[in-house]
C-alpha cells in the first residue's frame, strides 16, 4: 500500500476499508477489511471489561488500579472507533481523578487505587509523559474528528506543561523525561519507548510555541545510540541519560532488557513509518531487527523478556511483544510478521486476547492489529 493510496483513501472513503473507486482494493486494504470485525468487537469487549460507567479504567491483573497510561489508551482507542460518548467519560474521570488539584499543572498523576487505610485515592502524583503525550494527542484527534475547540485547547495546555516539565537539554539535543521523580542529580533515567516521532509531528503542526520537531530527531538518535548499547541491537526499557554531557549507559540488568516497556519503540517508529515515510525510521527498524529475525527463524518463538546480552529472562511469550513487532516487521520481512500475526491472532477468542483480565495485552493486540492493517487514517491531516 503506497502512501499516495493512504491519502486519498483517508479523503474519499474516511470510514470505509475497501477502495474508494469500485476496482480492486490493495492486499493490506484487504487485511484492514477482514479485520475491522475483530477491532470492532475487541473494542466494545474492552469498554464492556474495564472501563465503568464513570470512565474509570481499571487494571484487573493488578489490584484495581488505575493509570494516566490506561486512561490515554481508552482516549487514543475511543477517538480511533469514532467513540465520543466513551473518550468523553475516560477523559472526565482522569481529569477529576488523576489532576484537579493533585498537581500544579494539568498534567496527570500516575496511579490511583486503593492505599493502606482501605481509601480509593491518587496513589502517586508524578506524572508519566507518555501518557500526557498520548492524552494530548488523543484530544487533537478528537478536535479534528468532532470539531470541537475545546479538545484543542486542552491539548495545548498539557503540551505547554509537559515540554516545561519534562523537555531538557543535553549534549546539544532536547529530551523528554519519563517523569518528574527519576532524575538523581544530573543522571535521569528515561524511557526510550515513550518516544513518539509521529505525534511530535502533530504536535508542531498545533503547537508552535515549542520546537516539538527537535524531539523528532532525538528519538531516531537516542534509538540508533541506544541499539549500540546491547548485544541485540534492541532498546532497553529504560536507559539512563547524563544531562550535563547527553550521554547513554545502561542500568541495571532488569532495566536494560527488552520486554514489557521497549516492546512500544517498535510500534511507534513503525506508525511514524507509515504515516511520513521517515526514511531514519525503515533504517532503524530494519537494522535493529536483525536478531530479532534470526531469533525468531532460528526458534520460532521470543521470550518475553531478552538481556542487553540476549539472553531470554522469561520462558513463556508476550502476546503484545508479537503486536509491536509485527507491525514493523510488516516492513522488513512480511513473512515474519504475518506469522506473528497468526500467532498472535490464533489467541483471540470473543473479543479478548489471551488472558483477558490483563488490559496492557488488550490494547497492544489492538494497537498492532490496527497498524499492521493500515487502519490509521485518523492519524492524517
Amino acid at each position: 500500500m503506497t502512501l499516495r493510496w493512504l491519502a486519498r483513501f483517508a479523503v474519499c472513503c474516511p470510514m470505509a476499508l475497501a477502495a474508494c473507486d469500485g476496482g480492486p482494493a490493495p492486499e493490506s486494504a484487504k487485511n484492514a477489511v477482514e479485520i475491522a470485525p475483530m477491532l470492532r468487537e475487541s473494542w466494545k469487549t474492552y469498554k464492556d471489561h474495564f472501563i465503568q460507567a464513570d470512565g474509570r479504567v481499571i487494571d484487573h491483573s493488578a489490584d484495581g488500579v488505575s493509570t494516566s497510561e490506561g486512561q490515554s489508551y481508552a482516549m487514543l482507542r475511543a477517538v480511533w472507533m469514532n467513540d465520543r460518548e466513551t473518550f468523553d467519560r475516560a477523559y472526565r474521570w482522569a481529569v477529576d481523578n488523576l489532576g484537579s488539584g493533585a498537581r500544579n499543572d494539568v498534567l496527570w498523576g500516575w496511579k490511583w487505587g486503593r492505599n493502606a487505610a482501605g481509601e480509593w485515592r491518587l496513589l502517586d502524583a508524578a506524572f508519566a509523559s507518555d501518557a500526557d503525550e498520548d492524552v494530548a494527542l488523543a484530544l487533537i484527534l478528537a478536535a479534528r474528528r468532532w470539531d470541537d475547540k475545546r479538545y484543542l485547547e486542552a491539548a495545548r495546555r498539557i503540551l505547554r506543561d509537559l515540554w516545561a516539565l519534562g523537555a531538557r537539554e543535553a549534549g546539544g539535543r532536547i529530551y523528554l523525561l519519563a517523569g518528574d521523580t527519576l532524575c538523581q542529580g544530573r543522571k535521569c533515567r528515561i524511557n526510550p519507548s515513550y518516544y513518539a516521532p509521529y505525534a511530535y509531528r502533530v504536535f508542531a503542526a498545533y503547537d508552535e510555541e515549542r520546537p516539538w520537531l527537535k524531539l523528532v530527531d532525538s528519538s531516531y538518535e537516542l534509538l540508533d545510540r541506544s541499539a549500540k548499547l546491547t548485544a541485540t541491537g534492541l532498546p532497553p526499557d529504560w536507559i539512563d541519560l547524563d544531562l550535563s554531557t547527553g550521554e547513554l549507559t545502561l542500568g541495571t540488568s532488569e532495566q536494560s532488557r527488552f520486554s514489557y516497556d521497549a516492546l512500544r519503540t517498535y510500534w511507534r517508529i513503525a506508525m511514524d513509518y507509515e504515516l511520513n515515510a521517515e526514511p531514519r525510521a525503515r533504517r532503524y527498524l530494519e537494522q535493529s531487527l536483525q536478531w530479532t529475525l534470526k531469533e525468531w527463524n532460528r526458534r520460532n518463538r521470543l521470550p518475553a523478556a531478552i538481556s542487553a546480552k540476549g539472553e531470554p529472562r522469561a520462558d513463556y511469550e508476550a502476546p503484545e511483544m508479537l503486536a509491536a513487532l509485527m507491525a514493523a516487521l510488516k516492513y522488513v520481512d512480511p513473512d515474519t510478521a504475518e506469522a506473528m500475526r497468526r500467532r498472535l491472532n490464533g489467541m483471540y477468542h470473543e473479543g479478548f486476547w489471551s488472558e483477558r483480565d490483563r488490559y496492557y495485552i488488550q490494547n497492544w493486540a489492538w494497537f498492532g492489529n490496527a497498524l499492521y492493517d493500515g487502519f490509521v487514517q485518523i492519524f492524517r491531516h
